[in-house]
């Protein structure tokens, strides 16, 4: 039976790809990476998906000092480009998570690394392009020792795909999406207005199916 690493976020992109790792029969490994102001709904979010795969324990790396672009603006960043990224980018995040991951899927003697990037990611997130993973697995190639005669590949198998065609699948596959975190911030409920949460909300729509999920539309936005 293969082994694979799953990056687990708690989300619907990666609670998607888990059920899609699941689907190929292999020994699923999830892995998460906590970084600064992560929302902890997103750890329950985890280990309530992992629950319903069977699969677990998650593994957790802490790396406090990952933080997204917002959080840096406040620390004075001294990168005045870096100020026109997206709110929520962190500064190469992938290239950690992806480096990261290789270590423990050597180390498992894992076969592939999973990742539930979708088709609109790479439109504001550069280190989520399908050109992005090949050089990544070109990386694995010439870095990990091992690579000969058990080599490491990342698979996206949501890559192309729309917000609205993750739900569908999701839905297709009894994805428990109800217990799936999107949002921004560590509330109750779903703000509805972060733009994780409206793509969420729009992705829904599309598909013609209710969210399970509550939303505080009302509620403003927290201050900084």
């Amino acid at each position: 039976m293969d082994r694979a690493i799953v990056l687990l976020s708690g989300g619907v992109d990666s609670a998607v790809a888990l059920a899609w790792a699941k689907e190929r029969g292999w020994d699923v490994r999830p892995l998460t990476f906590d970084y600064f102001a992560r929302p902890k709904k997103e750890a329950i979010a985890m280990e309530a998906l992992a629950a319903h795969s069977h699969v677990g324990p998650v593994r957790h790396v802490d790396l406090p000092f990952l933080k997204e672009v917002d959080d840096l603006r406040k620390e004075g960043l001294e990168n005045p480009t870096l100020l026109r990224a997206p709110e929520s980018y962190v500064p190469a995040r992938n290239l950690i998570f992806y480096g990261l991951a290789a270590h423990f899927a050597e180390r498992d003697g894992a076969r592939y690394i999973v990742g539930g990037h979708n088709g609109i990611d790479p439109k504001s997130f550069p280190d989520s392009s399908p050109k992005f993973f090949e050089f990544v697995n070109e990386v694995y190639r010439l870095g990990l020792w091992t690579y000969d005669r058990a080599p490491v590949k990342v698979v996206v198998p949501l890559s192309g795909m729309s917000k609205a065609d993750v739900v569908r699948m999701g839905l297709e596959r009894g994805v428990p999406l109800e217990a799936t975190w999107s949002c921004y911030w560590d509330r109750k409920t779903h703000c509805g207005t972060c733009p994780s949460c409206r793509e969420r909300r729009e992705a829904f729509a599309a598909v013609g199916v209710e969210d399970p999920v509550a939303y505080d539309v009302n509620r403003p936005r927290p201050k900084d």
